[in-house]
């Protein structure tokens, strides 16, 4: 499955929204498995400016809540998995804070108010912080409230995954 946006700001500025199932290996395919036999079916986000330049603006924050709502509940069994990607600088960005936490916190804070706001959606947002070798990476899982236990397993996998080893 892969399904594609393009989201516009008021001042021309183009987004790629995307939701696919394409093995990215982010999530290991071990978990993947047995999320299927579950019937849980696990969707990556990506998110993508492909044109302008503009600081995004919050109709285009609203147009993107309004997709990932409609999937949630278009599709009963989905689990959402989001990385915070760190390649583009975000403006005022503080200093004592990472790009990827920084949309961290921007994604949540967006996703908690419009879940506020829908109430009968009935949809979490986990955040991951791993703590990697060099830095921390953020990811995120969106999923119905009665697919938390699926949800643990996905963190866990990305914990295990990416995390820096433990010493012994």
């Amino acid at each position: 499955m892969t399904e594609v946006y393009s989201l516009y700001s008021e001042h021309g500025d183009e987004y790629k929204l995307q939701f696919t199932t394409d093995r990215s290996g982010i999530i290991a395919d071990d978990i993947l498995n047995q999320l299927n036999a579950q019937g849980i079916e696990v969707v990556e986000i990506g998110l993508a400016r492909v044109k302008g330049q503009n600081i995004t603006s919050h109709k285009v924050l609203h147009q993107i809540e309004e997709c990932i709502a409609e999937l949630m509940q278009r599709m009963p069994n989905v689990i959402l998995s989001y990385f915070c990607d760190f390649i583009h600088l975000v403006p005022s960005l503080r200093k004592d804070m990472s790009v990827q936490e920084y949309r961290s916190r921007m994604f949540s804070a967006m996703f908690k108010r419009y879940v506020s706001q829908e109430q009968q959606l009935d949809v979490c947002d986990d955040e991951i912080k791993i703590n990697g070798v060099a830095e921390s990476f953020f990811f995120h899982v969106i999923y119905h409230r009665q697919h938390q236990h699926y949800a643990e397993m996905i963190a866990k996998g990305h914990i295990k995954d990416f995390g820096k080893p433990e010493e012994e």
